[in-house]
């Protein structure tokens, strides 16, 4: 791919060949996930540490949690990985810390499926990933792939750092759009969306019941708001939720929480004579991303909605979310942005039809996307 360096070495065969003492910082779900992968590639820990606030009398998968200085003083050369996501600034400032003296990774573990992101997986979708780049829209959004790309492949953290995106006003709506959102957790992005375009109404869908009692207390003010305590899928229906809370309220065929399932073309069927002018979709469902829009194909020939779906859950939304919106209508503008944080989390793909008005002081013209080789 072009700007990336053929020859570049995934974490995981990296890690294999260095010497140094391996430890990890932060435990949890990402932790599990990371020593499961080291485990199966044979690579050796050395030792795992938290933040100081959160080190106790305690054991993790049977290394006891210990803090950095601890174990620095017994690994001066150690190599660091970081197990979790976070985006607040005294964790970043953390790392920043770190890496001063020590090497720290962040490997990238998808949060849903079992495909990751080496180079063997990079090979095998190659042409897939080749075309997306092609397709993307302004530069700004041709570097962030670049480099999550690569991030994902080495875990350096710099990758994340120099493509951070803190500006989200990329097109312009008028006062009477639609919005509507899928995941949205306890209303926080409903909250931003309604405070930069007041629009005229809202539909906000979230699966988890608790986090569903937090969106209508936190919404409560917004006028001609909808809320529905479902999923969006590929199908209507009933469907199992996994409900750990360490990853989100997600559809599972282990799951056993029964949970009403709607695609987006059902929906809008309902709320049809209630939406007004552009519409605006939002996704972010715990990995249910392709199969909500495989459910949203009747809307998005015909109404042309903009479309906001985060792309971090599975290691092939990369190239599966846009492939599948360009197989319905290839005159999508499609641009990637990254969000403050660590891992690549907080990373979206936004689609614009022709019909919205791009903001041209923000992503400029566009341009043609330069080969990929």
């Amino acid at each position: 791919m072009n700007g990336m360096n053929s020859e570049i070495t995934d974490i995981w065969t990296q890690l294999k060949s260095d010497p140094r003492p391996l430890v990890l910082y932060g435990t949890g779900n990402g932790a599990d996930r990371i020593i499961d992968i080291l485990e199966r590639e044979n690579i050796k820990i050395s030792g795992i540490f938290s933040s100081t606030a959160f080190v106790r009398d305690r054991f993790f998968r049977g290394y006891k949690v210990e803090t950095f200085e601890a174990l620095r003083s017994r690994f001066p050369d150690m190599r660091v990985l970081m197990c979790f996501g976070s985006a607040r600034e005294e964790v970043l400032s953390f790392v920043r810390e770190i890496a001063k003296t020590n090497e720290i990774s962040a490997p990238d573990v998808p949060v849903y499926g079992e495909n990751v992101f080496n180079c063997t997986f990079f090979e095998a979708h190659k042409k897939e990933l080749s075309v997306v780049y092609e397709h993307l829209s302004d530069e700004k959004s041709r570097e962030t792939f670049r480099k999550l790309v690569e991030f994902k492949l080495t875990g350096k953290i710099e990758n994340l750092f120099s493509c951070e995106y803190d500006n989200t006003d990329l097109f312009n709506l008028p006062e009477n759009c639609t919005y509507i959102d899928f995941g949205a957790y306890n209303g926080d992005t409903v909250l931003k969306f309604y405070e930069k375009f007041p629009c005229s109404r809202i539909i906000a869908l979230e699966p988890d019941a608790r986090n569903f009692r937090k969106l209508r207390e936190n919404t409560a003010h917004i006028k001609n708001i909808s809320y529905y305590n479902a999923l969006v899928s590929d199908s209507d229906g009933t469907v199992y939720l996994d409900n750990n809370k360490g990853r989100g309220a997600h559809e599972s065929g282990k799951g056993t929480l029964p949970t009403k399932a709607l695609t987006v073309d059902s929906l809008i069927q309902k709320e049809k004579r209630t939406l007004s002018g552009p519409l605006v979709l939002k996704f972010d469902v715990e990995g249910n991303e392709l199969k909500a829009l495989s459910g949203a194909e009747g809307t998005i020939k015909e109404l042309k909605p903009v479309i906001v779906a985060a792309c971090y859950h599975r290691s092939e939304d990369y190239f599966t979310l846009p492939l599948k919106i360009l197989s319905l209508d290839p005159t999508y503008k499609i641009y990637m942005r990254h969000y403050k944080g660590i891992p690549a989390w907080e990373t979206d793909y936004i689609f614009i039809p022709e019909e919205i008005k791009i903001n041209s002081d923000i992503c400029g013209r566009g341009g043609v996307a330069p080969s990929v080789t």
